[in-house]
């Protein structure tokens, strides 16, 4: 059965090879929408959601579609993915010297003989960031690497150097919660 994957993330491209499945690439041309009635939780969930139904209904066919979405949370503040740089700046002083919690959704969709399943789930870590100058974090933004990553940082990256300590999923910060994608795909290939 053909799998693709809902996103053009390269370290959700580099996470899902490590499952050992073929896949293809399709990025969702969906829109981020925030629902001020929502949890911050259930938003994830509803733009995982979208990210995959707007893929699924630009192809046909058995398959199955992964997607995904990844927020960062401080004080019940969401921060998503910077708008641009003065924006990122701001963002990162929030999370300095501070503990912060990431989250990210997974939608599967399983498109078989024209049935529709969808399984879905999530994981969370925290992440705490060590103390930075404001030298640190404009070089940092030098880099561009946080530039399309919620928070305005990638952990894996050049970041990692600012992160003091880890607790919970570090794939579900890196953006995709792979032992949860796994159990997931272990139930519906056969």
């Amino acid at each position: 059965m053909k799998i693709i994957l809902a996103s053009k993330s390269p370290r959700r491209k580099e996470l899902l090879l490590r499952l050992g499945y073929s896949f293809e690439i399709m990025e969702s041309t969906s829109e981020e929408v925030w629902d001020k009635e929502l949890s911050s939780l259930d938003n994830c969930f509803k733009i995982s959601y979208e990210k995959g139904l707007n893929v699924l209904n630009r192809t046909s066919g058995d398959r199955i579609i992964i997607s995904s979405d990844t927020i960062v949370i401080k004080d019940s503040k969401v921060f998503g993915k910077p708008k641009d740089r003065n924006d990122a700046y701001l963002m990162l002083n929030e999370l300095n010297n501070k503990t912060h919690e990431v989250i990210t959704t997974i939608q599967v969709f399983k498109v078989s003989s024209n049935k529709i399943d969808i399984y879905k789930d999530y994981s969370k870590g925290e992440v705490v960031v060590d103390n930075l100058s404001k030298e640190e974090i404009n070089a940092y933004l030098d880099t561009n690497e946080g530039n399309d990553k919620a928070g305005g940082y990638a952990i894996q990256g050049i970041f990692s150097k600012h992160i003091k300590e880890i607790h919970g999923d570090y794939y579900a910060i890196m953006g995709l919660p792979i032992n949860k994608l796994y159990n997931i795909m272990k139930k519906i290939i056969k």
